[in-house]
């Protein structure tokens, strides 16, 4: 009988350093380093310190890891480190105690409870444009990130917080989302260093955790009854009728400010930011939503009817994707022509894969209309994840995509925004790609 042929003996990719391997390129020019690893191979190694990981570039072997074969693998690297601020959330789980968790929460991002926050993530970005003046100067990334924040916040909790408990919860949820993909690639030993920023990342676990205890200490009161998402989280019940304990709850409240806040923020800047360098696929969406919108507010039912819209967010979340996300296998598990060891890390870049010319051509160029239906421009299956796919594709995908498009509308209707003569734009890598130092002029589209 003939013998099977030996799985070939991965190279590290270039770059590797003694004792860090590839975290300096990592941490100096992940983009530049994540997209560049495809020229390389379908599976490429690389080194995380002494930690050995496997990047895999092919789509249909992403798609492997995802769907096909998802049972061979458990979340990995990112979402261990994670699970030390996020808890056992929904993102940060895996096998049955995942599927128990995602039907549980399944309720609050049914297709009939987004139509009803759609109202909710409207007030956020009516709030948010309202005092903005002719010729303002505005901090897009920050501006955004606020009303992601207020967003998912009014969203969740129907009650008000006092000023003081806003603000020391806003401030902690912020310091959460900048510090986390850090660690995630740091050795475990810095995290316990009394650096000042550990001290101000645990002080903000600690503010984040407070925040929402007392709160579902206050709806678990008899006679509070709220038609928000912590009460749908406290109603839900599994198929024995046992129901979420309160720190499940916390675990889930955070994981979906940290899910809901910085990708949809940056989504949002990030459409602006193009529209800006982009006059005629601005001057469409603009005709678009005086055609549909005739100067009224959106509603949830009219998303359907702003195809060019739809289009725009799809592209800009083609262009800024995650670019870090990673599995585990649970056993040797074969990948193309390359054997995995049980328990390696595997990554898988979206934004990568979405910036790859062999599945998206002139994929450096914002093109909304490689969207329209008879252009067929999502590329081979497996290509564009921005919410991932299978049984961990993201649960809140609907409920980002009702508030990028709402609030790109909001905005839009009444603005134009122009990028400030000279202003460098820098795509930084955290939990997503985020516009760093993107400022932009308001322009009122009517007098």
């Amino acid at each position: 009988m003939p013998r099977r042929a030996e799985s070939p003996v991965l190279p590290p990719a270039p770059r590797a350093l003694p004792g860090l391997g590839h975290v300096l390129p990592l941490l100096r020019a992940p983009l530049p380093f994540i997209t560049s690893l495809s020229s390389l191979g379908d599976v490429v190694k690389v080194r995380i310190a002494h930690m050995p990981a496997y990047v895999v570039t092919d789509p249909e072997l992403v798609r492997r890891v995802l769907v096909t074969s998802d049972h061979d693998f458990t979340q990995g690297r990112v979402y261990e480190k994670l699970a030390q601020f996020l808890g056992e959330g929904v993102g940060t789980t895996s096998g049955r105690k995942h599927r128990r968790l995602r039907r549980l929460i399944q309720p609050a991002f049914h297709r009939d409870r987004i139509a009803e926050y759609a109202d909710t993530m409207r007030t956020a970005a009516d709030n948010t444009v309202a005092g903005w003046r002719p010729g303002q100067e505005i901090s897009v990334d920050s501006a955004m990130n606020d009303m992601a924040l207020t967003a998912v916040t009014a969203c969740l909790f129907a009650t008000e917080m006092t000023p003081r408990a806003a603000a020391e919860f806003r401030e902690s949820i912020l310091t959460l989302f900048h510090g986390a993909v850090l660690r995630t690639l740091l050795p475990t030993a810095w995290e316990k260093l009394p650096t000042p920023g550990n001290r101000r990342y645990r002080r903000a676990i600690t503010v984040a955790n407070r925040v929402i205890d007392e709160t579902i200490t206050t709806y678990r009161a008899p006679g509070q009854r709220r038609a928000d998402m912590l009460t749908l989280l406290l109603d839900s019940r599994d198929d024995d009728g046992d129901a979420l304990t309160d720190q499940q709850i916390r675990d889930q409240v955070i994981t979906f400010l940290f899910a809901g806040v910085e990708t949809t923020g940056a989504t949002v800047a990030w459409a602006l930011h193009e529209l800006g360098r982009h006059p005629e696929a601005e001057k469409r969406l603009h005709e678009e939503l005086d055609t549909v919108l005739g100067g009224r507010p959106p509603t949830w039912q009219d998303l359907c009817a702003l195809p060019h819209t739809g289009r725009v967010v799809t592209e800009t979340l083609r262009l800024h994707a995650p670019w870090l996300i990673l599995r585990r296998t649970l056993h040797p598990v074969r990948l193309g022509d390359v054997t995995l060891p049980e328990g390696a890390e595997v990554v898988y870049s979206p934004y990568a894969l979405q910036r790859d010319p062999r599945h998206f051509p002139d994929p450096e160029v914002f093109d909304p209309d490689r969207w329209l239906p008879e252009r067929d421009g999502a590329g081979p299956r497996g290509a564009f994840v921005p919410f991932g796919a299978g049984v961990h594709k993201c649960i809140g995908d609907a409920f980002a995509l009702t508030e990028i498009t709402i609030a790109l509308a909001v905005i839009c209707s009444r603005w134009r925004m122009r990028a400030r003569p000279g202003a460098a734009v820098r795509e930084v890598a955290a939990a997503t790609t985020h516009p760093k130092g993107l400022t932009m002029t308001a322009e009122p589209r009517f007098p």
